[in-house]
């Protein structure tokens, strides 16, 4: 029960299935029993929703600050106005608003190690767009000014990233460069070894045109995918491709693969979406932090009837603390590293000698 982490959850958009979402999520014993979890909006906003929703024996503890958590119930921080105004089935600039106060809030606490890990409730594309960003992946990039963010999408069946995201069609091929290529295979490879403790990952890289496995590679494929492949192969990256998005999917070669890198965004999360949604959720790659999100939209259409899933908020909590255990376990094994021994020049880092190691082997060998 001490080893629990503690994660913060945003509150999305108050106009949207978000506090459906949350307080179905939050409602489960077993949440509690795994985690701490503290949510990040308004007290008030929640007890709507309830009344809303009539939801029964469901209440949130209210505090100030993590560290007041109550480790067997669920918490919540008040973070917004009391009075922000709750407008069903719309978003709205007053709903943007306190979706990014809430998030913003749950960084800055995030970044200070109050919270372990942290996932957002669906909030409105709007509410990005107005801090100057298409994402949440390229709103992160900016804030922790790196450009080496990237969503990856992660389920039971496949992990998928991107080379562009949220890009228009027509601007794609200017940004499929040998560069960016290169750089997100790095990128992905990293995220598989030290997030997902895959050792050897296997990465299968889409073309940007169809039909490229039958012989007619256009030049994107002949000049830029290809030679970024061959240059990630030399990086020591095991990237192979590149594979025609119709054929990699319809033949279920992602079964062969530990992720995939598609060309841009709609290339690859149609395929992904129809594959496994089910246990689907989206973390942010390449940050200091650990944040994640559930695929799930505002669902702006269906609030109030009390038909959300929370399904895909469940898989975005969960998957933020599985990439928190393998970090650390890296972590650990960074500062425990198995010994070197160099047999050849009769040195090692240990007390042991050569013949104590030839002996190791004799003995494995009978």
């Amino acid at each position: 029960m001490e080893n629990r982490l503690n994660v913060g959850i945003t509150h999305g958009d108050v106009n949207g299935i978000s506090y459906e979402l949350i307080i179905k999520l939050l409602a489960e014993n077993r949440i509690c029993e795994l985690c701490v979890p503290i949510l990040y909006g308004s007290p008030k906003v929640a007890a709507y929703y309830r009344k809303v929703l009539n939801v029964e024996n469901f209440n949130l503890n209210t505090i100030r600050e993590p560290r007041e958590a109550n480790g067997k119930r669920s918490n919540i921080i008040n973070c917004v106005d009391d009075n922000v105004k709750v407008d069903l089935g719309k978003e709205t600039p007053d709903s943007d608003q306190a979706s990014m106060i809430a998030l913003k809030y749950a960084l800055d606490q995030l970044e200070r190690n109050e919270i372990d890990v942290l996932t957002l409730a669906p909030q409105g594309p709007e509410s990005f767009l107005k801090e100057e960003a298409n994402s949440l992946a390229e709103y992160l990039s900016k804030r922790y000014n790196t450009s080496e963010a990237m969503s990856l999408f992660v389920s039971e069946k496949m992990k998928m990233g991107f080379v562009t995201e949220y890009s228009k069609l027509r601007d794609v091929p200017h940004q499929i460069t040998r560069k960016n290529i290169l750089k997100k295979l790095m990128l992905l490879d990293d995220t598989l070894r030290i997030d997902f403790t895959i050792s050897k990952p296997k990465i299968a890289v889409l073309g940007l045109n169809p039909q490229v496995n039958c012989g007619q590679n256009g030049d994107e494929e002949i000049d830029v995918i290809v030679p970024a492949i061959e240059q990630a192969r030399q990086e020591g990256i095991m990237a192979i491709g590149p594979f025609s998005a119709d054929r990699f999917f319809s033949e279920k070669m992602y079964e062969k693969f530990d992720a995939v890198l598609a060309m841009y965004y709609d290339q690859g999360v149609a395929a992904f979406k129809a594959i496994d949604e089910e246990s689907a959720a989206c973390y942010v790659a390449g940050l200091p932090v650990i944040c994640s999100t559930s695929l799930t939209e505002p669902g702006y259409d269906i609030v109030g009837q009390n038909i959300g899933d929370e399904q895909g908020m469940r898989n975005a909590l969960y998957l933020a603390m599985d990439v928190f255990v393998h970090r650390e376990q890296n972590i650990e094994l960074q500062k425990n590293p198995l010994p070197h021994y160099d047999i050849a020049s009769n040195s090692n880092e240990s007390d042991l000698n050569v013949e104590q190691i030839e002996g190791v082997r004799v003995e494995l060998d009978d």
